[in-house]
């Protein structure tokens, strides 16, 4: 009897744990000047810095020239690659479609969305905003666009609060790995064929 209690308390701490909100924000900013952007993952009390990696990357001092000859075969790899995605989208159209919509409109939720933008030309945000919010019912938004008639230019920040749980990500990654096996099978099929 008391394997059963303790089976049914690890079971429920596996499902408090899996119904515990995580929330990712995202936050980017460009202007003329820099560019910077992150990536931060919560959940619970745990905070996991995903972007920018503050490892120090060596920079490479010496690039070599590309030849004609590679020229040719990163365009050859280009149009197979190409090739691949069309054929796959082809067949795998319904299924992702039905995995973009899950993610969409159910497993995940925009807590906060913020935009500013100033830029010389008109205003195509409002329609974006617009959309994303009938599809997936912002709870808190802001959207700030102030166009410049004297200068060409572009600044821009963007802070997005997206809001799921691990049962979610569970059934996303289900959903994924069904879509990975089939493009696999593709795949496959294509390299037999030529």
């Amino acid at each position: 009897m008391t394997a059963l209690y303790i089976i049914l308390a690890v079971v429920a701490v596996i499902m408090l744990l899996l119904l515990i909100p995580a929330d990712c924000i995202l936050e980017f900013s460009y202007n003329n000047k820099e560019n910077n952007g992150s990536v931060i993952i919560k959940y619970a009390f745990l905070k996991f810095k995903i972007f920018p990696n503050d490892k120090v990357e060596e920079e490479v001092e010496n690039e070599e020239e590309t030849t004609d000859k590679e020229e040719k075969q990163e365009k050859s790899d280009i149009l197979g690659i190409i090739t691949l995605i069309k054929e796959v989208y082809k067949q795998l159209k319904k299924d992702i479609l039905n995995l973009l919509d899950y993610i969409i409109c159910h497993a995940i939720k925009i807590k906060e969305l913020n935009v500013s933008s100033k830029f010389g030309m008109g205003n195509p945000m409002y329609n974006a905003v617009g959309w994303i919010d009938r599809r997936m019912k912002l709870e808190k938004w802001d959207v700030s666009l102030d166009a410049d008639f004297n200068n060409a230019c572009l600044d821009m920040g963007i802070y997005c609060k997206l809001r799921t749980n691990c049962l979610y990500v569970l059934t996303i990654g289900f959903k994924t790995v069904k879509v990975v096996l089939k493009i696999q099978k593709i795949n496959r099929r294509i390299k037999e064929n030529g």
